[in-house]
């Protein structure tokens, strides 16, 4: 899914940007059209981001309906696993960040706090919904070794649990995943 990989990799420009346009912005002295230009691309690109997380939902929905398990399948692991290194520098910084901004400015600030948590959310949210797309699809094909828990599908949408969820699918259902006995051990 090319919409999968064009929303992995607008996570990680929101990424550097959240990085970027903080530090930028506190080196310049006072407010001038350069600090309010790299709020205003940040802005945007936040709104891009999450317009493509959207558009990645609807593609995996139409993968759904045509019976696209191998699409579905290729999105859904480049998103929930390689997302990871974006999720887990994510939370770092903005620990970091939020934890000095609230601290600065001893709890005047702590209202803001909830928007970033939104931002990240979603993108689980978007993402995840591709997992349960690829989900509700391998639950309809008969030559599996069993089917996977409805309980996946709610796993898929929460953070950190999404990752368990994927690691535990593919141990089970994915053949590339597991490690297989080569042929001369088959006997």
């Amino acid at each position: 899914m090319k919409s999968a990989k064009i929303f992995l990799i607008g996570m990680y420009l929101h990424l550097a940007l959240s990085i970027a346009v903080p530090i930028g912005i506190l080196g310049i002295q006072e407010w001038n059209t350069t600090s309010i230009g790299m709020l205003f691309l940040y802005f945007i690109v936040i709104g891009a981001v999450q317009l493509i997380g959207w558009i990645c939902v609807g593609m995996a929905a139409s993968a759904y309906l045509k019976g696209n398990l191998a699409a579905l399948q290729k999105g859904w692991i480049l998103l929930k696993l390689g997302s990871l290194p974006f999720y887990v520098i994510n939370f770092l910084y903005s620990f970091l960040v939020w934890f000095s901004l609230v601290g600065a400015s001893r709890g005047i600030l702590i209202f803001l706090v909830p928007i970033p948590i939104i931002i990240t959310c979603l993108m689980i949210f978007q993402s995840g919904w591709v997992g349960v797309c690829y989900i509700m699809l391998l639950r309809k094909q008969p030559e599996n070794r069993g089917r996977p828990g409805s309980f996946h599908y709610i796993l898929q949408l929460l953070p950190v649990l999404d990752v368990i969820s994927t690691v535990i699918l593919l141990a089970t259902f994915h053949t590339g995943f597991q490690a297989r006995p080569s042929e001369s051990m088959r006997g």
